[in-house]
């Protein structure tokens, strides 16, 4: 018996699913984020502070004086450094529409970008060494070079004593800090993520900045208190050791980064890459045991 038709035959073009809504900035930031696996991106401590050397003596101020007038440069520099991990896969080169997308937010009084002010954060990662941009067809190849700002290549840090890294959590850009936070919140919070490696607490007396860090003592207090204002850090004075000191001792403050940023968090974000790693890693095939032949026995052959 014929089946009858029906009113509403299906035609291929049913089949297609609607236009897509364009990605926006959070969506964006999550897939790439999504790419980068790891949960957080690893910074030289030579990018906050150059470590002792037998040439002087104690550490310096490393590349934090060159965003004091330039806090865009340095919040896209972090951009590259998390973003290297699958664009060094991928060889891709993002349009400039695409990094302001990753970098920009609606939440009030957040850092705005446009074309002009990426190019200038661009032009200023170029005159300190920190990136390459090379013609790539219409579009311009980006490639980070190492924190220190010497103009050599990147490579991931490994922790070897000659590079000693932090980790910067991916909250940081989940959560729109990287918006939100001003300049001196975000050179506190890259000092201390430094100082606090290994360790639950930080030291940072506002008084030293300068010296150790190249910022000056207002922005250190400003930063601080604006950490403290977003929850992120609890400070306390305490007296430590200090051979040189006529007591002994003497009076600092420290602080303590809160999550997403404390020690412990940050240590966990390590454990669980690490477990991810092996877990993705080929397991090695077992040798096969050569069956053994005893004396009374003849090895078996093959007809």
């Amino acid at each position: 018996m014929p089946q009858p038709k029906s009113k509403n035959p299906v035609t291929e073009t049913d089949l297609f699913p609607d236009d897509a809504a364009p990605s926006d900035a959070a969506s964006t930031r999550a897939e790439y984020l999504h790419r980068s696996r790891s949960g957080y991106t690893k910074i030289r401590h030579a990018f906050v502070q150059e470590p002792p050397s037998t040439t002087r003596s104690g550490s310096r101020p490393a590349m934090l004086p060159a965003f004091a007038r330039n806090h865009r440069a340095a919040v896209l520099y972090l951009a590259v450094l998390t973003n290297w991990t699958w664009l060094s896969r991928s060889g891709e080169s993002l349009p400039a529409d695409t990094w302001i997308r990753f970098l920009s937010s609606t939440k009030p009084g957040a850092l705005t970008w446009t074309p002009q002010s990426l190019s200038h954060a661009w032009s200023v990662l170029e005159s300190c060494r920190l990136v390459t941009r090379t013609p790539d067809y219409r579009l311009r190849k980006v490639t980070p070079l190492r924190e220190t700002g010497d103009g050599e290549p990147y490579t991931r840090p490994e922790g070897s004593s000659e590079n000693l890294y932090f980790v910067l959590p991916h909250e940081f850009w989940t959560r729109e800090l990287h918006a939100t936070l001003s300049w001196p919140a975000l050179a506190v919070l890259l000092i201390l993520l430094k100082e606090s490696n290994g360790r639950p607490w930080g030291e940072l007396a506002v008084d030293r900045a300068q010296k150790y860090y190249g910022i000056s003592r207002t922005t250190a207090e400003e930063g601080l208190t604006e950490l403290r204002k977003e929850g992120l850090l609890d400070s306390r004075t305490r007296y430590v050791t200090d051979h040189d000191a006529a007591e002994g001792r003497r009076q600092t403050s420290l602080h303590v980064l809160n999550d997403p940023f404390s020690m412990k968090y940050r240590q966990k974000l390590q454990s669980e890459a690490q477990q991810r790693r092996k877990g993705s890693a080929p397991k090695r095939p077992k040798k096969k045991k050569k069956k053994e032949v005893r004396s009374d026995e003849k090895p078996e052959t093959q007809e």
